[in-house]
């Protein structure tokens, strides 16, 4: 109603001419929003194998937080279905879809990039999908006090993150050192895999990482091979 409203008050400004063009095009980008949404939708159920009346709660989520984020409904479904594609439940999806928005846009990344790259990582690290936003501060933690960003990190833990896990390194262990080797000038594949192999040589000499790094610090050739 209110709109109608504006749409008179514009109108009569502009004549009769002018306003039923304006309502035109409003009409029509309507149109376009309404089936655009209906589209990802359709996507999204075909994903999950579900009609699309048995994912109300994904269809809610996708409408509020396209009405409260920078995001539209139809972007937030867009990213419900890469997480559909990279094999999460409807409960996981909903519980991983808030906080990895808050990446995308606090990174400057696309949806389907954050999507894969929130994803793989909870997956490394055996997360549980409620622990989304715990991962997103560790990440945004990390890109304003580190020289890493969202594709350094990315590139890192695509290699290390599995194997930190093996070890009993958490996330936030694994994330820190990583940023210190890129801000000693190591490149993002170079400290994953360098630090991949350390946690693979602790786990095979029987010793804890942290064990490894004090023999390290208090060896006289520190280059030395243990």
């Amino acid at each position: 109603k209110g709109a109608a409203g504006g749409l008179k008050s514009l109108a009569s400004g502009l004549g009769v001419v002018g306003g039923v063009m304006l309502l035109s095009k409003v009409m029509r980008e309507t149109f376009n929003i309404v089936k655009n949404f209906g589209q990802a939708q359709a996507d999204l159920a075909s994903v999950l194998g579900v009609n699309k009346e048995n994912m109300a709660a994904l269809t809610a989520q996708a409408k509020e937080l396209g009405a409260t984020t920078k995001f539209t409904a139809s972007e937030v479904s867009n990213l419900q279905l890469e997480f559909a594609k990279l094999g999460f439940t409807q409960k996981e999806i909903q519980n991983v879809s808030e906080a990895t928005l808050q990446l995308a846009a606090a990174a400057g990344t696309d949806l389907a990039n954050a999507a894969t790259i929130v994803g793989s990582t909870l997956r490394g690290f055996n997360m549980d999908a409620t622990e989304t936003q715990r991962l997103v501060d560790v990440m945004a933690k990390s890109f304003s006090s580190s020289s890493l960003d969202i594709d350094k990190f990315a590139t890192a833990m695509a290699s290390v993150a599995p194997v930190a896990n093996n070890a009993g390194v958490s996330v936030e262990r694994t994330t820190a050192l990583l940023g210190t080797l890129t801000d000693r000038g190591i490149d993002a594949s170079s400290a994953g895999t360098g630090l991949r192999n350390m946690f693979l040589a602790s786990a095979e000499s029987g010793r804890t990482f942290e064990e490894l790094l004090a023999e390290v610090a208090g060896a006289t050739d520190q280059t030395a091979k243990s």
